[in-house]
């Protein structure tokens, strides 16, 4: 049996040693060599920069005009009223004239008119001198041309135009001419008017 164990002698055990620690190194060798591969393999996650936050911008305000216009509106639409009463007036204030020559009262040319026009009182005596020398007019109609109102206001509008009053001969009692005028045209006429009592009358003539 003792011929039979194979005993392993110094330079064989030496061998073996060597060779042993050699599989150890290179086993640490190859799992250091593993370990870097996998480290290498590894990426590291890419910062990332986050995009700045958008601001989207409010559209601008809008200061609404409606109401501005509205008002604008309101105002420009009653002034062309005014001024469109003023005309009507004027007219109808030689309409009145006209009857008033024939009839020989005065009484609608004094509501038409305020007392302190001067021009309305000269056609009152006019037609109330008709009536105290019994005298008739023949002839002496008014008629207006190119009316145009003028901007202004309750206290105050001025119209402008044409006025011309047919040519007109006075009668006595009798019949025989008293005196007589020739036709008679007054361009760029201003009448101003403000109302009174709810209604446009002649304060002025000139």
């Amino acid at each position: 049996m003792r011929d039979a164990v194979q005993l392993t002698t110094p330079r064989r055990y030496a061998a073996q040693v060597c060779r042993s620690t050699w599989n150890i190194s290179l086993a640490v060798l190859m799992a250091v060599a593993v370990a870097a591969c996998s480290g290498s393999a590894t990426t590291s996650a890419t910062p990332t920069t986050s995009a700045p936050p958008t601001t989207t911008a409010a559209p601008p305000q809008t200061v609404s005009t409606s109401t501005t216009s509205a008002a604008s509106a309101t105002t420009l639409d009653a002034q062309a009223a005014l001024q469109a009463e003023a005309v009507e007036a004027v007219r109808a204030y030689y309409e009145a004239w006209n009857r008033a020559i024939v009839s020989r009262d005065s009484s609608e040319l004094r509501a038409m008119s305020l007392p302190q026009c001067g021009g309305c009182a000269t056609y009152v005596e006019d037609i109330d001198q008709l009536r105290t020398k019994n005298q008739t007019a023949r002839g002496g109609l008014i008629t207006l041309e190119s009316l145009k109102a003028l901007p202004g206001a309750e206290s105050g509008i001025g119209v402008q135009g044409t006025s011309v009053r047919a040519p007109v001969q006075i009668l006595s009692s009798k019949g025989t001419v008293v005196t007589s005028y020739v036709v008679e045209k007054t361009v760029g006429r201003l009448w101003v008017l403000a109302r009174s009592g709810g209604r446009l009358k002649i304060k002025a003539i000139s």
